[in-house]
């Protein structure tokens, strides 16, 4: 039979890969690349601005334009009287929240109340998202030992196993209440401020995710083989570098159109139940594919990522959704295929068995062939499928897409639908889980069996059920026992332990801001760029310094802290903000919430191979190699004006 035969080889295939010898690899094997990246980097800096900065051009016309300008105006605004009806009344309008592109009404035209009344309401507006420079506030001790509690945290979430067992949750949590008493101590002793803890929590990224766990935990558990299953079978293929390459495409695609951190929610356990299914003994490369595409793919567009969004809202000028995206398709394009084309070099010798180098591995993609163990690998995946048919009756196999799978596709349609339009992301999300636990609750008591509660002996008899009794000593008949809810199953697998290390981080990242330490960093390292960060060749310095922040103090917080410095930036210094935060996020694991939404999904369902010491040694020429092609093409190609019509220097 030929399933017999297939079975034989799935036998002899399936150790092979599980079983293989894992050699210890030499360090500058690990960390050479990433060596000879930041030395790349260094040495096109230093060409390009001068050892001491000597190459660095005087400021343009252009420039001294815009400063004497933004100054005027600045000092115009902050004269003007309040009006805050009309602010109120204005902003209520266009308010949308911080996930949505448009969070400021731009209905305030100039032949309305002028631009003036536009740039004043828009500052009051947009108060909550700007950072405010206490720095002045603060001694030297207070603002040095903010630093290092910060760092000595940040170090504790980077390489969480070097230290006590307490993992990221409990370490960011920890680390957010001791800055709290720290700030406190400090207040009464006159060393620094007073520390509002809860406006540095932004909320709408922690609903965001609540609402997508929701979401995605009924997707999953609502019914066998359904709209969720579907999902991963499209994923999986029997060749290990096409079920890599799937993983980045939809990754990519998907982080443009919904947003990364929601894909990587989703999907992070479906790349590793596919790891598990295939047997793979490192899931590292599919767990990188994942994440480093879903922070690339979301540069493309304003929606890809809160950053862009946050910058978008921050931007003096408008810039549409055609504008951003048309900008970022060469470097977004050209950082994909960098990317991918690194996991394939990498991680060769996993995604492609049995092959003796590079030469070989092209033949594979290009010319189709194959090796012996990846024939193996083949004739073992369909064994499985074929044995897994084999108890399945006909009725069933051909079932397809029941009535629970078309409902779970409507709800995820008009989701889609919704954050297209502009409807706050997070109220949709949250309603998207609040409609399927509804639909998987009444499937559960009207048309899934009932659990069989039954108890049996050794030789598997029944036994006389156990009577139950209220408080009141009266006995409960079986029929009257209570229902098992919702709150008791599906949602206590929310992970609650993401949203605390998220609000960790959030007190941990607002109280550094506060001292002043990542703004003074970026105008010791700018120097004579800081006024002109977007203009050849200050722009590689200025895309290493805004990648080093993000990673440092985190991407949203930095557009915050350059919103507040520059408020008058052009559209084109937004747009060059934006891929450096974006695309530097791969720098680190801690240097986007996509890297840890998948580190610690993964390491929810027992795979903990995504580290910080495995992410580094890829991650670093990766994004410097993405980060400086990319960049190089923006200057050469882009749609987006270097000067600001609403400021009047265009």
């Amino acid at each position: 039979m030929v399933s017999l035969d297939l079975e034989e080889n799935a036998a002899l295939a399936a150790p092979a890969e599980t079983n293989a010898p894992t050699k210890k690899q030499p360090f500058f094997r690990i960390w050479g690349p990433a060596m000879i990246a930041i030395a790349g980097v260094l040495a096109v800096n230093l060409a390009l601005l001068g050892p001491t900065g000597g190459n660095i051009p005087p400021l343009s016309e252009r420039h001294l334009s815009a400063k004497s300008l933004g100054d005027e105006r600045l000092n115009i605004v902050r004269e003007m009287e309040s009006n805050t009806e009309a602010d109120y009344q204005i902003t209520k309008a266009g308010h949308r929240g911080l996930y949505v592109p448009s969070a400021v009404n731009r209905a305030l035209e100039e032949e309305d109340a002028g631009i003036m009344e536009y740039t004043r309401r828009r500052h009051r507006y947009l108060g909550e998202y700007v950072h405010v420079d206490v720095s002045d506030e603060f001694s030297s001790f207070g603002k040095w030992s903010v630093s290092a509690i910060y760092f000595a945290f940040w170090v504790f979430l980077m390489f969480p196993n070097w230290f006590l067992p307490i993992g990221r949750p409990g370490i960011a949590m920890g680390g957010g209440l001791s800055m709290v008493v720290w700030r406190f101590i400090l207040l009464k002793t006159g060393n620094g401020p007073f520390f509002e803890a809860e406006k540095v929590i932004i909320m709408e990224p922690l609903f965001l995710l609540f609402g997508l766990m929701l979401t995605t935990i009924y997707l999953e558990k609502m019914e066998r083989g359904g709209l969720f299953d579907k999902l991963r079978d499209s994923l999986d293929d029997p060749v290990n570098w096409k079920r890599s390459a799937k993983i980045m495409a939809m990754s990519t695609i998907g982080s443009a159109a919904v947003m990364n951190d929601s894909i990587v929610l989703i999907f992070s356990g479906v790349v590793v139940d596919l790891c598990v299914r295939h047997k793979v003994a490192n899931s590292l490369p599919y767990l990188l594919s994942l994440a480093t595409t879903a922070n690339i793919g979301s540069a493309l567009t304003m929606t890809g990522n809160p950053q862009n969004i946050l910058i978008v809202s921050l931007a003096y000028d408008d810039i549409s959704w055609i504008e951003f995206a048309s900008n970022m398709v060469l470097p977004v394009a050209a950082a994909t295929f960098i990317n991918s084309a690194l996991v394939f070099l990498y991680y060769g010798s996993e995604l492609f068995p049995g092959t003796t180098g590079i030469g070989q591995n092209f033949g594979i993609i290009f010319a189709g062939h194959r090796t012996p163990e990846m024939l193996a690998q083949e004739h073992a995946y369909y064994a499985r499928q074929a044995a897994a048919k084999e108890g399945i009756e006909e009725e069933d196999s051909g079932a397809g897409w029941s009535i629970w799978s078309k409902i779970q596709v409507v709800v995820c349609i008009l989701f889609l639908a919704a954050f297209a339009v502009g409807l706050d992301v997070c109220v949709v999300s949250i309603c998207a889980g609040a409609v399927l636990m509804v639909i998987a609750s009444y499937k559960r008591q009207h048309f899934d069996p009932r659990p069989d509660n039954n108890e049996y002996d050794a030789e598997g008899n029944a036994l006389p059920p156990k009577k139950v009794y209220d408080m009141d000593g009266n006995e409960i008949e079986p029929e009257e026992e209570e229902l098992v809810t919702e709150s008791e199953t599906t949602l206590t697998e929310v992970d609650y332990g993401l949203l605390m290390l998220f609000i960790g981080q959030f007190v941990l990242i607002g109280s550094f801001d506060d001292t002043g330490v990542p703004q003074a960093f970026f105008f010791a390292t700018m120097g004579g760029c800081a006024e002109q960060m977007t203009s050849v060749p200050c722009v590689y310095w200025f895309v290493m310094v805004v990648t080093i922040l993000s990673n440092l103090a985190s991407n949203v917080p930095v557009v915050q802290m350059l919103a507040a410095t520059f408020p008058f930036a052009t559209p084109y210094d937004w747009i060059q903000v934006s891929y450096s935060a974006t695309i530097g996020g791969n720098l680190t694991m801690l240097g986007s919430a996509a890297n840890m939404i998948v580190a610690f999904q993964a390491a929810k369902v027992g795979d903990r191979t995504f580290t910080s010491e495995r992410h580094a040694p890829f991650g670093i020429p990766s994004t410097l190699g993405a980060l400086y092609a990319g960049t190089f093409l923006l200057t050469l190609v882009h749609f987006s004006p270097e000067c600001s019509v609403r400021l009047g220097t265009c």
